[in-house]
């Protein structure tokens, strides 16, 4: 498939695109935010000839974006063996550099944000705001799918967002307890401020992984539920359903 024919792909699926300089991962017109198009049209104006430019996605709207840099890929992908998680599907690419990207449903957070495997950063979360380059570009070598674009975007698993927790502890220590309430009342805050920020359709998925993950560190079932129920009210969820939210997020975790 050519540049552009893939850039019409993307384009069918939903996802915005918009023209990267060759061999790098600068956009070639500024406005790229407002440009960028889902337009066959335009589209076949921006990759006129081969190899052409390289091909942005717009993040933050049809998916998020988990990118694992290459030198990290390695104790990531043993974390997940060890610990045994499993990546549902979802299409998951190998960028220039030789790390990947995993595109998720927007979780709702905005704005890119580092991701953190232990105390150890590893990449970066693009949302809202941001892009990633996407096959067949180039950069240092060439882009590819992994797992192609062919199946829906998944929701992100409550471990892969657990790499967006500031670096406060090992991942494989214990959980912070009620020893320390600074501790507590900041991630709940940080959790609470999440969903208020979410846009529509996501907060209440948001809210019942941040119930979980209160739970998970050790904060009191009631405060960190009713820190969180306030967020997701005052973010326009309905009080009856922010009530089965987070009655089914303390009931998975005593599973």
């Amino acid at each position: 498939m050519t540049t552009r024919d893939w850039a019409l792909t993307y384009a069918r699926l939903g996802w915005r695109v918009f023209p990267v300089v060759p061999r790098g991962k600068r956009p070639l017109y500024s406005g790229w935010q407002r440009d960028a198009t889902t337009d066959p049209d335009l589209i076949g104006r921006y990759w006129r000839s081969e190899p052409g430019p390289n091909i942005g996605l717009v993040c933050g709207e049809a998916f998020d974006a988990f990118d694992i840099e290459a030198p990290h890929l390695p104790a990531f992908k043993s974390w997940i063996t060890e610990s045994r998680y499993t990546l549902c599907a979802t299409p998951v690419a190998r960028t220039g550099r030789g790390g990947i990207h995993i595109l998720a449903e927007p979780v709702g957070v905005g704005g890119g944000r580092d991701l953190y495997l232990g105390r150890e950063h590893i990449g970066e979360l693009k949302s809202v705001g941001g892009f990633i380059v996407a096959c067949p570009s180039t950069t240092v070598s060439e882009y590819g799918w992994l797992v192609e674009p062919d199946i829906a975007v998944a929701a992100a698993p409550a471990w892969l967002l657990s790499l967006l927790d500031h670096p406060t502890r090992s991942l494989q220590s214990q959980p912070v307890r009620l020893g320390s309430p600074a501790n507590a009342g900041h991630r709940v805050d940080t959790l609470a401020r999440a969903i208020e920020a979410a846009g529509i359709g996501r907060r209440n998925k948001l809210l019942y992984w941040a119930m979980r993950r209160a739970l998970e560190e050790g904060d009191p079932p009631r405060a960190a539920g009713l820190a969180l129920a306030r967020a997701a009210i005052a973010a326009g969820l309905a009080e009856r359903e922010v009530e089965a939210t987070i009655r089914s997020a303390y009931e998975a975790s005593l599973r």
